[in-house]
């Protein structure tokens, strides 16, 4: 079955799977969701401290801290929505081991669901910075790509996680190595500034990272009001597409073996 198909039949699942992660997740907490805000707010104002007002870094001179508080958002948020899909959904198998045995459930749904956790914080901190935006008298006809960066940001990340999630089973290092590769991919990823500002000799090591050109195209909907190069977006999607059926051939294929490892 395509993973396509696969998705779209059980998407009422994964809906409930979603919700009910959360319910656990925050079950207890004095401040429930709000964390979800919270939290991106503290990584938010801790950029802005560091790299507005001890580096002073600016993208434009003439630009206000306001303008440069809305380009950090712009390309810290679409980081934290993935960042987060991918530790979750890398660990999501192994974590639920218990349901490897059973012939049942649909596992390949745990890394999808993880993913999908991941993306509703950055969908409600991203609301709020589109209204913080429109008041600003910046938002304009650039949003109207929003919701396919975000479509193709889901699926890139379930492409990854389906992959490193069997591979997180039989080598159980990797979720350390990923810890490790997820803070360096922080600070070659363009959040606090963007492509253009970079070196020419460190052009390539951003230019590496396929995240910067997501970053890339959520400023150009959120922030700069223009369309995104849409030869390179087409082929982005493309190549997700294609890592995707790819990446869940693998995952159904090793799923019969998992169990034993497990």
């Amino acid at each position: 079955m395509s993973c396509f198909l696969m998705l779209f039949r059980y998407r009422r699942l994964i809906a409930s799977l979603v919700w009910l992660d959360f319910k656990v997740r925050y079950a207890g907490s004095r401040f429930g969701l709000l964390w979800m805000l919270l939290a991106p707010a503290l990584v938010f104002g801790s950029y802005l401290l560091v790299f507005g007002g001890i580096l002073h870094v600016q993208h434009n001179p003439g630009w206000s801290g306001m303008q440069y508080a809305f380009l950090v958002a712009s390309g810290l948020l679409p980081w934290i929505g993935f960042s987060q899909g991918l530790t979750g959904g890398t660990g999501s198998v192994l974590a639920q081991r218990n349901l490897m045995k059973s012939h049942v459930f649909p596992v390949e749904l745990l890394p999808v669901t993880a993913v999908c956790s991941g993306m509703v914080g950055q969908l409600c901190s991203m609301g709020l910075l589109v209204l913080a935006l429109w008041v600003a008298g910046v938002a304009g006809p650039g949003l109207l790509v929003l919701p396919l960066l975000l479509v193709i940001q889901v699926l890139f990340t379930v492409s990854l996680v389906w992959f490193l999630s069997c591979v997180n089973v039989l080598y159980r290092d990797l979720s350390q190595i990923l810890s490790l590769l997820t803070v360096l991919l922080m600070f070659v990823s363009p959040i606090a500034y963007t492509s253009d500002m970079v070196p020419a000799g460190l052009e390539l090591v951003v230019r590496m990272n396929p995240l910067s050109y997501l970053i890339d195209w959520y400023r150009d909907s959120l922030l700069f009001n223009r369309l995104p190069d849409l030869w390179g977006l087409a082929a982005f999607a493309l190549l997700t597409l294609a890592a995707m059926q790819m990446a869940y051939g693998y995952f159904m294929r090793l799923r019969k073996v998992l169990p034993d490892l497990t």
